[in-house]
């Protein structure tokens, strides 16, 4: 056993010892406070025991109020790097949806505000940030037909452009899972489950920037099929890949695949694609589909790894990603980041241990870092992982660190995309200034010039300039070696990599000297 196995073996069986021995204190009212002071002294010395992988930062608390249980977190990125993060506090019978918003380490920029302001049972938020910064909150509430789905859409700075609303009604029972993700012509498609005869069915609907039905509810799962714990990604085609667990009688945690273009057709309908459920989905830039996801076939329960092409075809897989002595794993969560690496998180239950277990892949699948632990042990789950335009890694989730066993909160924590990077602000002083770009809007090609610090030019660095899409997707990369004049300019024609022309719309530049990055917009009409 290597020290590191060591001291994570020691460290659980004293959280081991301190939880039990906390459980008889609140059990038994004989128990002293130094009893209890004892409990603490376990509990504290197991974090002392437990560091972080290299890269990865302390564990922050994200709501304020630490009473009641705070659920399904979600978190996404925009163009300057600041984090979104969203959750419910919803009991059986009431909840609001909550959101705050970090800047790129960690700080609070707005603390924990409603969002929801419903009168009824708010639960399993999501939330995104379009190409304009703006964010939109999807969540499930009450309708008089059923659970249906709301949103809200919010400026960066918080104010209120749409207030909640319902966008689309329900149809019986109390069914929730839902998952968003954004297109190219920044509509919001969404699979959701809900009642409908009797059966469990996955819907699929589509709204635009104002939360507005574009696609009110296109059922996807076919009649007499139950339909579970859905998935959704979408392509820089804009067509949406969705899959979802199905169960027919004496079949069940089938996963299954479907197709939809961008006005809702239908073109691969509910393919098997393996035993599993709760998939996560993202497209990589050559258009080919991955996806994580449970599979309880056993020995144990496993995260499994599929690649599809655009005809739903598996290219790769399934293949286990997560790793023993893990006999539980549950809610992963994926995303790519602009270099095509997967980076996944998910829940490991060892024993009555819980982690936050992480892992990166390439796109063939295979490790480029393999599973390791992030988040010291608790009891909670739901992680959620966002990558922001320079390559950062952010991850949500819920834990009972603060109240064991009585709530749970959110918490957050960032993560380098490489190991053995250590968690540092930018302090370098800026080198690149007076960015212009002309024209913009453009058609054919921008001239985009800027200046840069003597400091630059007299060294070897290169500046990297990277485009991305409106879903983060690395489109082009310009290497620029800096001259000994004291402006630059760098034309672009708005193509690829592989010298493709572009769609129109609104693409983000990134320069990045060294360890300075600066973002900003480009807008392509053809």
């Amino acid at each position: 056993m290597n020290g590191l196995n060591f001291i994570t073996t020691i460290r659980e069986l004293v959280y081991m010892a301190g939880k039990k021995m906390q459980k008889l204190c609140f059990a038994c009212p004989t128990f002293s406070s130094m009893t209890c002071l004892l409990v603490t002294m376990c509990l504290l010395s197991s974090a002392l025991l437990f560091a972080y992988p290299p890269g990865w930062s302390d564990d922050m608390l994200i709501n304020q109020d630490t009473t009641t249980n705070k659920n399904y977190p979600d978190i996404s990125t925009d163009s300057q790097n600041e984090v979104w993060i969203s959750w419910d506090d919803a009991t059986w019978f009431e909840g609001e949806i909550y959101y705050s918003k970090r800047d790129s380490v960690g700080n609070c920029l707005i603390p924990e505000t409603p969002v929801s302001n419903n009168a009824t049972r708010s639960i399993w938020s999501r939330v995104v940030v379009d190409s304009s910064d703006n964010v939109h909150f999807i969540w499930r509430d009450q309708t008089p037909q059923g659970t249906g789905l709301w949103h809200a859409k919010l400026a960066n700075d918080g104010t209120t452009i749409v207030p909640s609303h319902l966008a689309v009604s329900g149809s019986g029972g109390f069914e929730i899972s839902t998952e968003i993700a954004l297109d190219k012509y920044q509509n919001i498609n969404i699979a959701w489950s809900e009642i409908l005869s009797g059966h469990n069915q996955m819907s699929y609907s589509q709204l635009d920037s104002l939360g507005d039905p574009i696609i009110e509810k296109i059922r996807v799962s076919p009649e007499g099929l139950s339909a579970y714990w859905v998935g959704i990604g979408t392509d820089s085609f804009a067509n949406n890949h969705l899959a979802c667990r199905t169960d027919t009688p004496g079949t069940s945690h089938r996963l299954t695949y479907s197709k939809l273009d961008r006005n809702g057709n239908i073109l691969i309908s509910n393919i098997v694609l393996a035993t599993g459920s709760t998939p996560s989905i993202v497209a990589d830039c050559h258009q080919n589909i991955h996806m994580v996801y449970i599979n309880g076939t056993g020995p144990g329960i496993a995260i499994d790894y599929l690649k599809l092409d655009q005809g739903g075809n598996i290219l790769i897989g399934p293949q286990t990603i997560s790793s023993p002595p893990f006999n539980s794993n549950t809610d992963p969560h994926m995303a790519i980041d602009s270099t095509q690496f997967l980076h996944v998180v998910w829940m490991g239950d060892s024993s009555t241990i819980v982690h936050i277990m992480y892992c990166k892949l390439d796109t063939l699948g295979d490790y480029v870092i393999p599973p390791m632990k992030i988040v010291y042990p608790y009891q909670g789950g739901f992680p959620r992982i966002a990558v922001d335009l320079s390559n950062r890694l952010h991850v949500v989730w819920v834990g009972d660190q603060l109240n064991p066993g009585a709530a749970t909160d959110i918490f957050y924590k960032r993560g380098e995309n490489e190991t053995g990077i250590e968690e540092t602000r930018q302090t370098r002083e800026t080198i690149l200034s007076e960015i212009s770009m002309f024209p913009n809007p453009f058609t054919d090609k921008v001239n985009i010039k800027f200046h840069v610090d003597h400091s630059l030019r007299d060294s070897p660095e290169n500046i990297l300039l990277r485009i991305h899409d409106v879903s983060g997707r690395l489109v082009r990369e310009i290497a620029h070696t800096a001259t000994q004049q004291d402006y630059q300019i760098v034309t672009w024609s708005g193509e690829d990599n592989y010298g493709s022309e572009l769609p129109d719309g609104v693409y983000f530049l990134s320069f990045i000297a060294g360890d300075h990055v600066e973002t900003t917009k480009l807008l392509l009409i053809r």
